[in-house]
């Protein structure tokens, strides 16, 4: 018999009381809710590198950034600059360097007036440049223009400027040659 009070001893369960307050229930369900909202946070993270930006799964090293340094070009300036270049007595040459009919005929006229022994600097205006389109008007040319509110330029033009102010305004081709000293003989 005692054997089978030791084995009812034995079977008789402790049980085991645990204590949790409503502070301890509120900071566990705040964990979880973190934990929630950290995995939503990073699954959109991982999302939009992969499917928006797409640079999730490349490798930095393939790409090789190439910094380019920046060179003024003393030979081009804008509409706006016209008139107030550093030099007394200059030409320049308005053409579309991009596209047009004159492109090969009026850089080859640049060139070879800057290749000349003695000559005066030449700029070169691009009508293709924004800064330049409110000048262009080929249908009415002023060339009777003083100052730079007056210019109105078509398709080519050379200007040679002198003291500031606009001493010759040329629209013919063979009249820039002859003005540069480059006709055919």
């Amino acid at each position: 018999m005692e054997k089978e009070k030791n084995k009812v001893k034995n079977k008789v369960k402790k049980n085991k009381v645990n204590y949790r307050t409503t502070e301890q229930d509120e900071i566990k369900k705040f964990l979880i809710v973190m934990v929630v909202v950290l995995a939503c946070v990073g699954a959109i993270y991982l999302t939009t590198r992969a499917f928006v930006t797409k640079d999730l799964f490349k490798d930095k090293t393939d790409e090789a950034e190439t910094v380019t340094p920046g060179t003024i070009n003393y030979e081009v300036t804008i509409m706006g600059q016209l008139l107030n270049r550093p030099y007394d007595e200059y030409y320049v040459a308005i053409y579309n360097t991009a596209e047009g009919d004159y492109i090969n005929d009026m850089s080859t006229l640049v060139y070879n007036y800057a290749k000349k022994e003695k000559h005066l600097h030449i700029y070169t205006v691009d009508l293709s440049n924004v800064f330049n389109s409110d000048y262009y008007d080929p249908e009415n040319v002023n060339v009777n223009a003083k100052n730079l509110e007056e210019i109105k330029v078509g398709d080519i033009t050379l200007i040679k400027v002198k003291g500031g102010k606009i001493n010759k305004y040329i629209v013919d081709y063979a009249k820039m040659e002859k003005e540069l000293g480059l006709e055919e003989k």
